[in-house]
């Protein structure tokens, strides 16, 4: 059994000299994105280990993590036994060689099922990668992170 430690690492390298710098949250939300991915059965997230659901079918992993104010979200991979956008998207990407992931962020406190949020990467078969980070509010989709330098974070803004 195989548990991935969620700290900082070398997530960023293949990354361009123009690509924006990334703070400790960003490499986490990275790292539990990639753990996701790539299919551990745990996780230790902020001094708790958390079990990873790997369901037999293999489309898909998922967690639930809390936030900062305790409240539980589900993280889930994009289900690849769904016919959906994004997963035709991610299949056809591996026919070209790259690793397209997404991992939707979902609000389900309260018996709802709310899309908050996504992280979509790709490591091309070239060795380059793109990284984005969005959040979904009532206000509209806010860019948390991209590692294309032309699209301004709102952290970044001000």
């Amino acid at each position: 059994m195989k548990t991935t430690n969620v700290y900082a690492n070398d997530s960023d390298k293949n990354l361009d000299n123009n690509t924006p710098p990334m703070d400790q949250g960003i490499l986490e939300v990275l790292s539990v994105h990639n753990s996701l991915w790539d299919k551990e059965e745990k996780l230790n997230y902020r001094g708790k280990t958390y079990d990873i659901y790997n369901p037999s079918h293999g489309g898909y992993s998922s967690v639930i993590l809390p936030n900062e104010n305790g409240y539980n979200f589900l993280w889930i991979t994009q289900n690849l036994n769904k016919s959906t956008y994004g997963s035709m998207a991610i299949l056809q990407a591996r026919t070209q060689g790259d690793d397209k992931r997404n991992t939707w962020i979902v609000d389900n406190n309260n018996g709802t099922f709310k899309y908050v949020g996504i992280i979509a990467t790709c490591n091309y078969f070239d060795g380059k990668k793109t990284q984005l980070i969005e959040r979904y509010t009532e206000h509209g989709t806010i860019v948390v992170y991209s590692s294309d330098p032309m699209i301004v974070s709102e952290r970044s803004r001000y």
